[in-house]
């Protein structure tokens, strides 16, 4: 009787115990993989200058990465600030009393460029009108692990100076024979790769994102897919 009673318990723990396991290997798997939820927010309640927020993770994350990017906002605010003053300043000229063309305008925008696999990769941009045909937009990419809120620099992905020469190659391969970029890309020191790149996660591996200015690309900015294959 006594056996039959030690059998009976030791199957019942066994059952508690697989009852209990796997809702915690489910929960932790869940935690690999969080989602979250991405709003649009103006700072100091300026409608053109929007930056985003996450909700629907762990909270110490979410804060971590919200603190950063609403530093985004505030860097954002104080160069809109300085354009209006110059705007103030020019608006006296007797120039500017004819045309609209004195008028600047200041505007931040973002888009979810990747969001899952634990990666999320946010594209914010500045744009600076202050005259003439166009103005100047200049883009930084905001890329985060979910379950940490670390903040990914592209030195984290490309950790060699071998893995960025092979980055390199690879993406002048690309741009000296696709157009538009093959009429400007004519060597390989035409391609810039280094720990100031701008990147983007995807599923497969990275983007590099160039600017739409300050490079000789001029076909809005450039996302060149890097497969892992080339930098693993």
């Amino acid at each position: 009787m006594k056996h039959r009673k030690l059998i009976k318990i030791s199957i019942t723990l066994v059952i508690l115990f697989t009852l209990c396991l796997f809702p915690s290997l489910y929960n932790q798997a869940s935690a690999k993989s969080p989602v979250p939820k991405i709003t649009k927010h103006s700072y100091k309640g300026i409608s053109s200058l929007k930056y985003p927020q996450v909700s629907g993770i762990n909270k110490k994350t979410a804060s971590k990465i919200n603190s950063t990017l609403k530093k985004a906002a505030e860097k954002s605010h104080k160069s809109y600030l300085q354009l209006k003053k110059a705007e103030k300043a020019v608006s006296k000229k007797e120039l500017c009393k004819k045309t609209p063309k004195c008028s600047y305008s200041y505007n931040t925008l973002f888009q979810v460029k990747y969001n899952a696999n634990g990666k999320l990769s946010l594209y914010y941009s500045d744009y600076a009108y202050t005259g003439g045909k166009s103005g100047k937009t200049h883009v930084t990419m905001y890329n985060f692990d979910l379950v940490t809120g670390k903040h990914y620099k592209i030195k984290d992905i490309l950790k060699t100076s071998c893995t960025y020469k092979k980055v390199q190659k690879y993406a002048f391969a690309y741009l000296s024979t696709h157009k538009p970029y093959s009429d400007t890309v004519l060597k390989i020191s035409d391609v810039t790769v280094n720990k100031n790149n701008q990147f983007s996660f995807y599923k497969g591996g990275i983007y590099l994102v160039y600017q739409e200015y300050g490079t000789q690309y001029d076909d809005g900015t450039p996302f060149i897919k890097i497969p892992k294959s080339v930098y693993q």
